[in-house]
């Protein structure tokens, strides 16, 4: 694999996107502002994970939690221009993947096989469905092709393995393209990992600015340990009965044990005289597809093509913990319990879409009309149970319905989208208008120890909103353009979000209730830019304004001033600059460069003051440097990250961290046709640095969160090597 081949054969000003219009279009080209990872760089920088993946990429993250709630450190979802969680669309494939609920993860995606990722900044609810309220991250899966290549034997395959210190991890990973037929080919994969607990070289033991509890019993710079291992499997068949159909059948099945062990609480009397000793937590992740898809040009003369994908994709997080516990004090004196918890939450999604192109001329413009319709039914189920047997006595006590307890629900959508691309004065202006007519429809299931609040009680919701979006990019010269686009967005409140209810839950009197109030989030997003590209190179700058309204914030206080609730923001107000730039100094020195600047204001009440809004990151970048020695099969890069420091926040009391400069390096070598060894370093200087911390940690913190989630693990990591083998047959 010719990897050094690659990056000179494309800059990234060339690379293809789809989710700027489900159209393939060059990502310079469309009205709006897309980042492309492809393939080529997963490999080069041995991509580890969804955060590793978006590293270089300023202005968009991936937080690791570290809560005593999640001793797993799982990945949560993507963070685009100060937007998170589930207001950022997953897909993969076009397929929605599972919402987050609090203390949960959406990292149910594997990299192995994975073709590219697209990161749309912005609404994308037109194209996409009304959840893409902040943006959207688009997985796409590697096709047969990728590894056939036009190869006259008709098979290709690789085996890959790679190590990553971070985390201890081990990849393994087998994948096969071959074709079975004039007409028929299929891709088969196979990936196998294991990893460790993460570990902190610039965490400091002592706890930092926070001190370290004498009750925990682990230093401040370690965490829990755990193991987990995950299973990969992956399948694309391609069938081309005739020249105008292509139908593909595709198969995911992703599966992730982690088993940790809780230390922190070792050997601490609990509440009730009871000394903590083994605590066992167990949590399971698996992703299922299948995916039946149909690509027909049927030649009608209005109709250029016809697309038809079909869904079925069940998710599920499932957690399990046993705590033994010694009593030391009372009757309990002597005694021993176990506690056995379990947290069942999945979703189940029937998905399909239809998306139709008809192009035709009118006059001096040229139209691509894109229109369809997109809709799907999810099924979400929470199950928690909680059991306290004493194992001297003999006694049990079960209870359901515990922790974040909210009803289960079906909801459906069922959308209808047009978009038209118009091109005038000889392609050289491009207007792209587009509305989307979004329904939705959320329906409780009440489960088992469910207990509705009077007056508050679960109910059927739905809405139906228009969402418009218009873009246009103008081609001054053949060298620079400028670009525009407003857009909206719409997202839902989930059903944890409206049917949270979960009585005593927050202290004495004090219970989580439902909002039956809760309005959907809405926003509307401005921005305009200026972009270049030349024979050696390419930039784009561009500015961002974005207005939402009715965000939802949860656990704030209740208008009876007593219970806790999920409420809606008056506002939150977001804008910024960002830009990005490649430039082949010499057919072997490349260098590249980006950046991203955010500014938020919030309004929690009409007549409240304004504050900043914590989510909003300061100044950062990237600077990278790529060489090449093609006569020794040899390239490499050095890529420099840095940020300046928070200097805004809600509140006085809320930590800021200051700026920071990490520098990387990695090596791509190819000793035979074959074989390519590659070799990194992240952070060479074990820069010690905080970020994504969102404003939710104080100066000064209880002793309760110091002990459970001291800040000092929320440092990045520290200096990590990575290693990685690829052969191809």
């Amino acid at each position: 694999m010719a990897s050094f081949c690659g990056a000179a054969a494309q800059s990234g000003g060339d690379e293809i996107t789809v989710t700027a219009t489900r159209e393939e279009r060059q990502r310079l080209d469309v009205p709006a502002t897309v980042d492309v990872i492809s393939r080529r760089q997963m490999e080069e920088r041995q991509t580890r994970d969804i955060q590793d993946a978006v590293r270089y990429i300023p202005g968009v993250s991936v937080e690791r939690f570290t809560s005593a709630t999640d001793p797993w450190k799982n990945l949560g979802g993507f963070t685009v221009r100060g937007v998170s969680g589930n207001r950022v669309a997953i897909t993969v494939d076009g397929v929605r993947i599972i919402e987050r609920i609090t203390d949960g993860t959406r990292d149910l995606i594997d990299i192995p096989y994975m073709r590219s990722i697209e990161i749309m900044r912005g609404p994308a609810s037109v194209l996409w469905g009304a959840d893409a309220l902040g943006g959207l991250v688009a997985f796409r899966t590697m096709n047969p092709q990728d590894l056939i290549r036009g190869n006259e034997r008709g098979w290709g395959a690789r085996l890959h393995t790679s190590f990553d210190s971070f985390t201890r991890s081990i990849v393994k990973t087998a994948m096969a393209g071959v074709t079975i037929s004039p007409n028929a080919e299929a891709i088969f994969s196979l990936s196998h990992g294991t990893a460790l607990q993460p570990t902190y070289s610039t965490a400091r033991a002592d706890g930092g600015i926070w001190t370290c509890p004498t009750i925990r019993a682990l230093p401040c710079n370690i965490t829990d340990p755990f193991r987990a291992h995950n299973w990969n499997g992956f399948a694309k068949f391609v069938f081309r009965p005739a020249d105008n159909h292509e139908l593909r059948l595709t198969v995911e099945h992703y599966s992730k044990m982690t088993v940790a062990t809780q230390l922190w609480d070792r050997g601490i009397v609990a509440t009730g005289s009871w000394r903590n000793d083994n605590f066992s937590r167990d949590q399971y992740l698996e992703r299922q597809r299948a995916t039946l898809s149909h690509d027909w040009t049927p030649g009608w003369g209005w109709i250029d093509a016809i697309r038809t994908n079909l869904t079925y994709s069940p998710q599920r997080r499932n957690l399990d913990s046993y705590r033994y516990q010694t009593g030391v004090g009372g009757t309990n004196l002597n005694q021993q319990r176990l506690t056995y918890d379990i947290l069942d939450y999945s979703e189940k999604f029937y998905q399909g879409d239809v998306q139709l192109t008809s192009s035709f001329n009118f006059g001096p413009s040229r139209h691509v009309f894109t229109y369809g319709f997109q809709g799907d039914v999810a099924r979400t189920d929470y199950y928690r149970q909680g059991t306290i047997t004493n194992l001297t006595t003999g006694t049990s006590t079960t209870t359901i319905a515990g922790g974040f307890n909210f009803a289960n629900a079906t909801t459906t959508r069922a959308d209808f989208y047009i978009q038209d691309e118009i091109r005038l004065l000889d392609d050289r202006w491009t207007i792209t208008p587009g509305l989307r007519w979004a329904n939705y429809r959320m329906t409780p299931r009440l489960g088992a120890g469910y207990q509705p609040v009077p007056g508050a009680e679960p109910r059927e919701v739905t809405s139906s909103r228009f969402i418009p979006q218009i873009g246009t990019i103008f081609k001054l010269t053949d060298v620079y353009s400028v670009y525009a686009r407003y857009g909206e967005g719409f997202k839902m409140p989930t059903a944890q979000q409206l049917y949270l209810s979960v009585p005593n839950a927050c202290g004495a009197g004090c219970s989580l209730i439902p909002n039956p109030t809760l309005q959907p989030e809405s926003a509307r997003s401005y921005e305009a830019g200026f972009r270049g590209r030349f024979e050696r190179g390419w930039f784009s700058i561009g500015a961002f304004h974005t207005n939402y309204k009715n965000f939802i914030q949860s656990f704030q206080t209740a208008p009876d001033g007593v219970n806790m609730t999920n409420i809606n923001l008056s506002s939150v107000v977001l804008w910024g600059i960002e830009g990005s730039a490649e430039y082949r100094v010499t057919d072997d020195i490349h260098v590249h460069a980006g950046f991203s600047y955010q500014f938020g204001n919030q309004r929690s009440r009409p007549t409240s003051p304004i504050t900043a809004f914590d989510a909003a990151s300061p100044f950062n970048g990237v600077l990278g440097l790529r060489w090449f020695k093609r006569d020794w099969n040899l390239d490499g890069e050095v890529v420099s990250r840095f940020s300046a420091p928070v200097s805004r926040a809600s509140v006085a009391t809320v930590y800021k961290p200051g700026g920071w400069f990490v520098l990387d390096s990695f090596v791509n070598w190819r000793p035979r046709e074959n074989v390519t060894l590659r070799a990194g370093v992240q952070n060479i200087f074990d820069t010690r640095y905080f970020q994504n911390l969102m404003g939710s940690y104080p100066i000064t913190p209880t002793t309760a969160v110091a002990q459970q989630n001291p800040l000092e693990l929320q440092v990045q990591p520290g200096r990590t090597f990575k290693a990685s083998m690829t052969v191809d047959f």
